[in-house]
Order: structure tokens, then sequence, then C-alpha cells
């Protein structure tokens, strides 16, 4: 019985370190980083009007159109070779039109050695 225990406790630890590295990986990964992003500011955008209200009321600064914001989970396909959004007057998705709804969104964007104005 005691061998039992001692080999169930090296496989808990094993699979302790092994989710553990897992995690941080996942956790540095900018692609799931980004990718939790996008998910958050559609939830804000479609779920969450009253916050994006507010924060749109406290934001200060204009958009300047570099595209790091395009960027930042894979390169949105209204982009031009010049970096610039073909549908930004007209036909922009909500989410793209607040962007940055708070503070994560620019550390999001300063990630991608990007500046938002």
């Amino acid at each position: 019985m005691h061998r039992w225990f001692d080999h169930a406790s090296g496989f808990t630890t094993f699979f302790y370190r092994l989710i553990f590295t897992i995690k941080q990986a996942f956790k540095d990964s900018r692609f799931v980083l980004h990718a939790i992003g996008k998910l958050r500011r559609f939830w804000l955008v479609h779920f969450r009007k009253e916050y994006v209200q507010h924060k749109l009321l406290v934001r200060k600064g204009d958009c300047h159109q570099c595209g790091t914001c395009c960027n930042l989970l894979f390169i949105c396909p209204m982009l031009t070779k010049q970096g610039r959004c073909f549908v930004y007057g007209s036909y922009r998705p909500q989410a793209c039109k607040v962007f940055p709804i708070d503070r994560r969104d620019i550390d999001k964007v300063k990630l991608c050695c990007g500046q938002c104005g």
C-alpha cells in the first residue's frame, strides 16, 4: 500500500509540472493573448455596451489609422497595401470602431511594437 501511494504522489507531481508548463507556454504566447483579446472585445461590444460607452466617454486621443490593431491576431482582409482600412469611414465592424476600449487594448498594441493614438 505504501508503494502505491509513492507512485501516485510521483504521478501527481509529474502532471502538476506538466500542466504548469503548458499554462506558462499559453500565458506567454502572443497568439493566445491576441485571441483572448479579440474574444474579449467581441463580448464587450455586443453584450456589455454600457461598459464600452463609459470607456468611450473617458477616452482621449484619436485613431491615427496606423493599422497595428488590424494585425493583432491575423491580418484584416480590409487593409490596403498601404496599411489603411478600406472600409474605415463606412462599414467597419463595431469592435473596430471602438478600438481601443480600455488600457488592456493599448497594452496589446504595445506588444506588437505599435502606438495607439
